[in-house]
């Protein structure tokens, strides 16, 4: 099935559904046929009293609950739903005519992502209050005005829309209100931040997906705003995670409600409470995919004007029992990153509201993320520790037997080696070589010839920067897992040219990339091309011994790389002023065959260790290659070995330079576990898949962030 559906759309499989989740009863349903009375100033508390118990229990138990008797007329909902299923059957060219653009966030969009993972879904939105105005995407403090896009079919689609924006705009400011008296505060309190609101509504279409236990409708997620108010019509799919277990749970459709959930502005605006983290918590939910039947949503979602600072309320903080959890944030700064990345996945993480908490009062809090450019900065759980040590683990294996390789019957020297090999690729799959045979005024030439190169000005080194149709050359702004790593690199193919396959309108063609030499520093490409070979040379043996480990013949493995697409990368990670906060190279597992790194004196690779999950700095040795086996030998061995995950930290006050070697199949091979090493004990784990599909993804995706997820090779694993 992973073969045939597109991986942009594949989740991580301990975020995918569970098809057996059921409808959950508990989610509390609030009958608002009192609403009427907040109208009265002021507003007859006693009366409201029940409501405002049922609202506020609803906030902290689930940050969800269902409504009923809320006041918007059943013929508005039914021209609104009326007009998105007319739009959602227009032939994709005409809903394309109002398609979104990096300018405009407004109008069609089918392509969205959430977490970096393809939504199985198309949208339309459009403000309710036009135009809006919001931060430029372009950044800076640039201000523009939001417009709509309205399609000119179907008939009366603008009218319903804005009726039916206006009608749910009414009903979350008395929401709003509601929840204002449950924290003790004036009816009126919030409204005054809504004033020149940034609200939209979305029409959310989910066809048919063929495989819904791998895709969701929508991602898990929080939602940025203050209120949303959600219709959902009698197909079902929305699921909450309940705050009492952290279980998933399905909120079943029910005729002519609204289903409302609070937001991070809500959950922001408290203090944290004695024995409470956050009072009212904006709930993680998404939604599953359906086999047989399309879906269709409308979400109203709540914003405040583009100004508005958002932290704690005055009246609900006291410095030592309920002290502010939150630094202040602009809205617009924040909506922008949210809605922007939603669309485009771009050279800045999208921001999330965790990111302004106080760990503690008196904490530098936000005082260091405003002070260090957002793109490099990664989430608390993925940071680098000082606390990260040198690690004596991971084997250090003597190769001056290789010269014994061609020999037969193989030397006990040989066969001692292998299985070296093989318990550092099954326990690690890393390990360090030294007397690995290349020479060291090969290594030395190419040292130099590196630093010489990035100790030019940047616009000599930007001659020979990479663009979108060749990817060799130099580049300074690679992503990993969509955050900014703090590095430059140049990379040059080992074989010119070097065919691989890239998109084009009719599918995929090939094309010859061509190395591109800078013109200083003299002798730059003779010393990279004198060591690519020698690094060739050391990979090819080395396959041999990862072949032999595997009980399979020595040259098994050698015909994929006849007409290879291996290529060498020179690495500079500066000094970073924020080591703490950003990496040098994000958690990653290489997507290749073998990685042959060189790093100098300074160090910084940590590898996360398999036997127990913790990261452990690799020491560096002088005139050693850190060895490290990528993806296709875990799937050609069956997950024998397994490719481990890595990351490099950065110094504040030192420079650090590497060399890796990425030794790579043809592009037209096709990979997976290798016939020998399947049986009916062990099965093939991972469907054949194409290296040149995988290649073009992983090698655009570090550079420019695409509309579908970075293909890893868990896409293609087998449920057995």
């Amino acid at each position: 099935m992973v073969s045939v559906f597109d991986p942009a759309f594949i989740q991580a499989p301990e975020h995918r559904p569970n098809l057996s989740v059921t409808e959950a009863v508990g989610i509390p349903l609030i009958d608002l046929a009192q609403l009427h009375l907040l109208d009265r100033q002021p507003p007859p508390l006693p009366e409201l009293e029940h409501l405002l118990v049922q609202v506020e229990a609803a906030c902290k138990d689930w940050g969800f609950f269902q409504v009923i008797n809320h006041g918007v007329a059943p013929g508005v909902a039914e021209r609104a739903w009326a007009a998105s299923r007319g739009f959602f059957a227009l032939p994709p060219e005409e809903q394309r005519q109002v398609r979104r653009d990096e300018v405009n966030p407004l109008g069609y969009y089918e392509a969205e992502n959430t977490k970096n993972v393809r939504d199985w879904k198309e949208v339309f939105d459009f403000v309710v209050r036009e135009p809006a105005v919001t931060h430029s995407p372009a950044g800076g403090n640039e201000l523009i005005e939001m417009r709509n896009q309205w399609p000119l079919s179907p008939p009366g689609f603008r009218e319903a829309m804005q009726e039916y924006g206006e009608a749910t705009e009414e009903l979350a400011f008395k929401l709003l209100e509601l929840i204002a008296l449950t924290l003790n505060l004036p009816a009126k309190r919030l409204n005054g931040f809504f004033k020149e609101q940034t609200s939209f509504v979305r029409l959310n279409h989910y066809p048919p997906c063929p495989s819904p236990d791998l895709a969701l409708g929508v991602g898990r997620h929080k939602d940025a705003g203050a209120l949303t108010v959600l219709a959902q019509d009698d197909v079902g799919g929305l699921e909450v995670k309940r705050r009492s277990d952290g279980e998933w749970v399905r909120v079943k459709p029910i005729s002519n409600s609204f289903i409302i959930n609070v937001g991070d502005i809500i959950q922001a605006i408290l203090p944290s409470l004695r024995f409470i983290n956050d009072k009212y918590e904006s709930a993680e939910h998404r939604v599953v995919a359906n086999t047989e039947r399309e879906r269709f949503s409308i979400p109203f979602f709540f914003n405040p004007a583009h100004d508005v600072m958002v932290k704690p309320l005055e009246e609900l903080i006291h410095e030592e029992k309920n002290p502010a959890k939150y630094e202040g944030y602009n809205w617009g700064e924040f909506f922008k990153t949210r809605n922007t990345s939603n669309f485009k996945k771009l050279e800045v993480e999208n921001i999330q509201k965790k990111k302004n908490k106080n760990k503690k009062r008196g904490g530098r809090g936000e005082t260091m993320v405003l002070a260090f450019e957002p793109a490099f900065i990664q989430s608390p759980e993925h940071r680098s520790k000082p606390a990260d040590i040198d690690a004596g683990g991971i084997p250090l294996i003597d190769l001056a037997p290789l010269h014994l390789l061609d020999q037969e019957p193989p030397p006990p020297e040989v066969e001692a080696l292998v299985a070296q090999v093989g318990a550092a690729c099954r326990e690690w799959g890393f390990f360090q070589a030294v007397n690995h045979g290349v020479p060291p005024g090969v290594m030395e030439r190419a040292w130099a010839a590196s630093k010489g190169f990035y100790a030019l000005p940047p616009e000599e080194r930007r001659r020979v920067r990479r663009d979108e149709v060749n990817p060799l050359g130099y580049y300074e702004a690679e992503n990993t897992k969509n955050v900014r790593d703090w590095k430059e690199v140049f990379d040059f193919v080992a074989y010119d040219p070097a065919v691989i396959p890239i998109p084009s309108e009719g599918g995929v063609k090939l094309i010859e990339l061509h190395n591109q030499w800078p013109q200083s520093p003299s002798g730059f490409k003779e010393a990279m091309t004198e060591y690519a070979k020698a690094a060739e040379e050391l990979a090819f043996r080395l396959l041999e011994l990862i072949a032999l480990s595997l009980n399979l013949p020595g040259k098994r493995l050698h015909d994929f790389f006849k007409d290879q697409t291996s290529f060498v990368r020179l690495n500079h990670y500066p000094p970073c002023p924020s080591p703490d906060l950003a990496l040098g190279v994000g958690r990653h597992k290489d997507g290749g065959a073998i990685t042959i790194l060189a790093q100098d004196e300074v160090g910084g690779l940590d590898v996360k260790r398999l036997s127990d999950g913790e990261w452990v700095r690799v020491k560096p040795i002088p005139n050693s290659f850190i060895i490290n086996v990528g993806d296709l030998v875990q799937v050609w061995s069956n997950d024998r070995y397994e490719s481990a995950e890595h990351r490099v930290s950065v110094h504040s006050d030192k420079e650090r330079f590497s060399m890796p070697f990425f030794f790579n199949p043809a592009h037209y091979t096709m990979v997976k576990p290798l016939e020998e090493l399947v049986d009916e004990k062990n099965p093939a784990k991972y469907e054949a898949y194409s290296w040149a599909d995988f290649f073009k993804s992983r090698k655009n995706s570090n550079y420019k962030k695409l509309d579908e997820e970075n293909v890893q090779i868990y896409h293609f694993k087998k449920v057995n």
